[in-house]
């Protein structure tokens, strides 16, 4: 049987995209930045990279993710900061694997670090977290 490793960016961001904008957060949510991205940012971007992980069974995988969020500028990053600790809450949740259509079967709290300040040649905050899961894939 051939399985599937789930799309983590597509589906990391849409859920991501979701829970912000539930609580009320208007930010860009993307798996790549902007060739074009131009400072000041008109509003927070939220980048997801799937880094990946090893087979771990028949169906499943580790995960990693790295995170970055970019908003407000380097002498004044609370929105970074704020929306930088949101991210981190919301993909590192416990109740991640109850989610309707999630791959996620578990949160590795181990390999979930951050937010973090992370030097930007740009005149943008920056925010970097690694969030690691436990996923299933499909066939």
């Amino acid at each position: 049987m051939r399985v599937l490793r789930p799309d983590l960016e597509v589906w990391a961001t849409s859920y991501l995209r979701d829970e912000l904008r539930q609580l009320g957060v208007d930010a860009e949510v993307d798996s790549m930045e902007p060739a074009d991205m131009r400072f000041p940012l008109g509003r927070p971007l939220v980048v997801v990279r799937d880094d990946s992980g090893p087979r771990t069974s028949p169906v499943g995988f580790d995960a990693s993710l790295g995170v970055s969020v970019l908003a407000g500028s380097r002498q004044d990053d609370r929105e970074a900061r704020r929306i930088g600790r949101l991210v981190f809450a919301i993909l590192s949740d416990d109740d991640l694997p109850l989610v309707e259509g999630s791959p996620v079967t578990a949160v590795d709290y181990g390999g979930c670090s951050g937010p973090y300040s992370v030097d930007d040649p740009h005149d943008v905050a920056r925010r970097y977290m690694t969030i690691s899961w436990a996923v299933v894939g499909s066939w």
